[in-house]
């Protein structure tokens, strides 16, 4: 089923959650954080009660980190560590510093942003070269490699850890040293090395029963239980999934028992105990549910369907494995793919259906070679090899063949590298002895030799130090000077673009607002002399009302605007009927609807609603209507359409009108984009739909658009269903 991978941060022990599929190693990630006697933090509406400033608030801000991690608050982790290694910089607190970047690359794992974790380990590890918090730089070094599948460098990463756990607190000792022996006892099972993996965690448990630690030691049964599984002795993997059972349900640990369940259900069926097996894998279902509920099972369906498969019930294992399938699509687990893809072929072979397990293995080669996987196009191409042979279609066999014994060669000359190349380091080892004996003889006669060459070696190395540290002085005073720079750079560029806006802004304000208002003063003035009649009057009303209403919607975005640039805007985010809102957006626009002569139309149903905040939606689709009217020429066509996705609402405003050319529509949703006039003349301010975009977006939304010149535009708003 699966096992754990430790992640050690401070006081924390953070699990890497692996899977086996049916005997067959390849690892997936899931995390999950454990804590080893953390402090309390007292809190008041997610805020902290007053602390003073010193290295111990350093401590409380990670460790408030660890537990939002644990909730899944991303953002808030990242702003909580920031904090922290601010914190420690000002106090010139190195050991906090280590300790934020720790947690920093932590939560980058956790978020499978493989490539960031490896570049702040390494800068940690760079940086903080005799910190006590290296045991943890190189335990999460190792977890990295794991992910990348490069198991010798896991494994000598976890060597390079346990070379620093004696520079640690004596508490945490010995339960960090089982940590990552257990650790590296998967990385050895990556490897192959049977001996090593079974030493290592035979070794951590050993470790994790002097610390007393139930929930560690749950793990490692459970590691031993799903690693005796994955080399066919069923019997002992039974009796150490036993003894995690036993704990885990007197201790109530939810997320133990769930991969028990799974394992003994693996466990049952290689014993052919299918009804146990059952039992088994149904607890596991449902105890999934409250553990993972945003997780489909994906693996306990998988080796359901293997179960099934087994006792050669056909429609059953098809079923599971057809809704595994569909579950590592939805999550993008190419190795799941392949292990249902293979199952399945193999299903329909053994129930003669041979053309369609071929389409099957042919679709798990598709993805063994995307993965570069070498064992697994050998062992796909075997089975294929073996269904053409069955369809008598020989020259495909031949090639199947071909290609199966080309990778196998290709297998067997790497594992003679490997041999030769252990050979070699033995014969050079006996080599080295024979000098080193040598040597001893001649020691007596090199003495006062030696001495003084070890003066001179002594004082060489003292004057290189001196020079490196004069060299890395004057390396990290340039440094700073260029960050500060570069600052000073981005603040001016930042200053810029600031300044560009104010006066894209009065300039609105200036031209397209100005001229209105004169002309209604000019028209009351005249009213108050009296020079004009009432059909005057009620001509120019006529015709400066669009203007008008066009400046109050001006007036009304760029208050919105300002609102939100300045103190932000209060987003009140629930299920609101959106037919309504279009209807009352189109009814306001209806002067200028009927004075281009256009048809508006609200195919939206009526009982349709989304998460969204109905004012600001309102402003949204607004924009968007009025630049539909401005660019769609007399006599065209306006839709408002809806679209039910599974997971999302997609609503369309689709037009008729001249387009957007292709080289402008990149900047359409600039802070301040070039305003092109509309099929009348029609002027605009030029941020309508950088507006819109901010404003859907703090629904949670995005907005994108389509268009083609002289055909028409359709502006795309998505929004979560949850």
């Amino acid at each position: 089923m699966g096992f754990y991978i430790y992640i050690l941060v401070t006081g924390t022990a953070i699990k890497f959650y692996g899977v086996t599929f049916f005997n067959r190693f390849f690892l997936w990630v899931f995390l999950v954080c454990l804590s080893f006697g953390r402090a309390d933090i007292a809190l008041s509406n997610g805020s902290f009660f007053q602390t003073p400033v010193d290295t111990s608030y350093v401590k409380t801000l990670l460790e408030e980190a660890r537990d939002l991690t644990y909730k899944g608050a991303v953002e808030e982790v990242f702003t909580l560590i920031d904090r922290a290694e601010r914190l420690s910089d000002s106090l010139n607190y190195e050991y906090g510093k280590a300790l934020s970047r720790v947690k920093l690359a932590d939560l980058y794992l956790t978020t499978q942003q493989i490539d960031s974790a490896f570049s702040v380990i390494n800068k940690a590890i760079e940086d903080f070269p005799e910190s006590r918090a290296r045991v943890h730089f190189y335990n999460l070094l190792a977890v990295a490699y794991n992910y990348v599948k490069e198991a010798r460098l896991s494994v000598e990463a976890y060597k390079k850890a346990l070379s620093f756990v004696d520079s640690i607190s004596e508490d945490n000792r010995d339960r960090t040293r089982a940590a990552i022996l257990v650790n590296m006892a998967g990385a050895y099972q990556n490897l192959g090395d049977k001996a090593n993996t079974f030493k290592n965690y035979l070794e951590g448990l050993r470790f994790a029963e002097a610390t007393k630690d139930s929930i560690f030691i749950t793990i490692t049964l459970n590691n031993l239980g799903d690693t005796y599984n994955s080399y066919g002795e069923y019997e002992k993997a039974e009796y150490y999934l036993s003894r995690a059972l036993e704990i885990a349900l007197a201790k109530n640990y939810r997320s133990d028992l769930l991969r028990v369940y799974s394992n003994l259900g693996i466990t049952n069926t290689n014993l052919e105990k299918f009804e146990e097996a059952l039992q088994w894998y149904e607890k596991a279902l449902e105890l999934n549910k409250e553990v993972r509920p945003n997780t489909p099972p994906f693996q306990i369906t998988y080796n359901m369907g293997r179960m099934y498969a087994r006792q050669k019930n056909f429609q059953k294992a098809k079923e599971y494995f057809e809704r595994s399938l569909e579950y590592c699509k939805q999550l993008n687990i190419p190795q799941g793919l392949y292990y249902n893809y293979f199952g399945l072929g193999d299903l329909y072979f053994n129930f003669s259906a041979t053309y369609a397990a071929l389409g099957w293995y042919n679709k798990a080669l598709q993805v063994a070679e995307d993965l570069e996987s070498v064992p697994l196009m050998q062992e796909t191409q075997q089975k294929r090899y073996v269904a053409f042979k069955e369809l008598e279609d020989y020259e495909n066999a031949l090639l199947a063949f071909e290609r199966f014994t080309a990778i196998s060669d290709s297998l067997a000359a790497l594992e003679s590298e490997n041999a030769l190349s252990e050979l070699e380091s033995k014969l050079e080892l006996d080599r080295q002895t024979q000098i080193n004996m040598l040597l001893e003889e001649k020691t007596s006669e090199q003495e006062r030799v030696l001495r003084f060459r070890q003066m001179l070696i002594v004082g060489g190395a003292i004057f290189i130090i001196i020079a490196l540290l004069f060299l890395y002085a004057i390396i990290r005073l340039a440094r700073e000077r260029k960050k500060v720079n570069s600052t000073l750079n981005e603040q001016k560029q930042e200053l810029e673009k600031l300044n560009d806006t104010k006066d894209k802004l009065f300039a609105i304000v200036a031209h397209d607002l100005r001229s209105p208002l004169s002309s209604l003063q000019g028209i009351l003035y005249l009213i108050s002399e009296g020079d004009l009649s009432l059909k005057e009057i009620q001509e120019l009303s006529v015709k400066l009302e669009p203007t008008i209403q066009k400046n109050v919607d001006t007036m009304n975005d760029l208050l919105t605007w300002a609102k939100n640039q300045m103190s932000g805007i209060r987003i009140h985010v629930e299920h609101t009927p959106v037919n309504p809102i279009i209807s009352e957006v189109i009814s306001k626009e209806s002067f200028q609807i009927e004075s281009k002569k256009l048809k508006v139309k609200n195919r939206v149903p009526e009982n349709v609603t989304s998460l969204v905040d109905a004012d600001l939606f309102k402003i949204v689709l607004r924009n968007l209507l009025s630049n539909s009217i401005k660019f769609t020429r007399s006599g065209g066509e306006i839709t408002f359409d809806h679209k039910d996705e599974k997971l999302h609402d997609i609503y369309t405003v689709s037009d008729t009108g001249i387009g957007i050319p292709e080289e402008l529509q990149p900047k359409v949703f600039n802070l301040i984009s070039e305003s092109r006039k509309g099929t009348k003349e029609e002027s605009g301010s030029g941020f309508g739909l950088s507006m819109c975009k901010d404003l859907v977006q703090k629904m949670n939304g995005e907005i994108y658009l389509e268009s083609e010149v002289g055909t028409g535009t359709t502006l795309y708003i998505k929004f979560p269903k949850t």
